[in-house]
């Protein structure tokens, strides 16, 4: 059975169904070279507004800048465990999107990174460290269950740091599977059919 292992925190792109998963989530903006919190501007593009399409040069220049600013972001989350969930990086929208439960600390620490790339706050209910421990805890039961077999297990996207829920994605009976891991898991877990590849 495949695991799939605590995967790093940064994502290419922000899909729609990550925006429509956290457009009830406050959003702040940690600015470039100036930093500061700010709210942002009410017509402010959002990756679902801005054009879809980009050729190239331009997303390997843009990328170009994003990396580094993604790399310094990652390394100030790793001194903020009880904080810090993941991030991903918004090419078309130049930005990179924080996933961090809130703290004041964190936030100012950011604030101060000064990277030269905005950063967007998103809250998540969770932190990275306590994904991973579910994610763990849940490995533990492949090859152990009955009527089901847990196929993957991942909590390394946007979508599933917003939710704060970690995939389980499982072949067999999942109305046993969704009740049986919900017993042990609580809401920390989302159960879902996944079907193996073929080959």
């Amino acid at each position: 059975m495949p695991f799939n292992p605590p995967l790093r925190a940064v994502a290419m792109a922000v899909t729609v169904a990550a925006l429509l998963l956290t457009a009830a989530c406050a959003e702040r903006t940690v600015g470039g070279p100036a930093a500061g919190v700010t709210a942002p501007p009410p017509d402010a593009a959002t990756p679902s507004t801005r054009p879809s399409v980009m050729d190239s040069e331009a997303s390997g220049r843009i990328q170009q800048q994003l990396d580094p600013a993604a790399n310094a972001i990652e390394h100030l989350g790793a001194s903020y465990p009880g904080s810090y969930t993941g991030q991903s990086v918004d090419i078309p929208g130049d930005r990179i999107i924080v996933y961090r439960k809130k703290d004041p600390a964190f936030d100012a620490a950011l604030a101060t990174l000064h990277t030269g790339v905005p950063a967007m706050l998103r809250d998540a209910p969770r932190t990275r460290a306590e994904l991973f421990a579910t994610q763990s805890q849940v490995a533990t039961l492949v090859g152990h269950t009955t009527g089901y077999k847990i196929w993957t297990v991942g909590s390394g996207s946007d979508a599933t740091w917003s939710r704060g829920v970690v995939e389980v994605q499982i072949t067999g009976d999942l109305a046993r599977a969704k009740r049986e891991l919900a017993a042990k898991f609580g809401d920390r877990v989302q159960v879902t059919i996944g079907e193996p590849p073929v080959g």
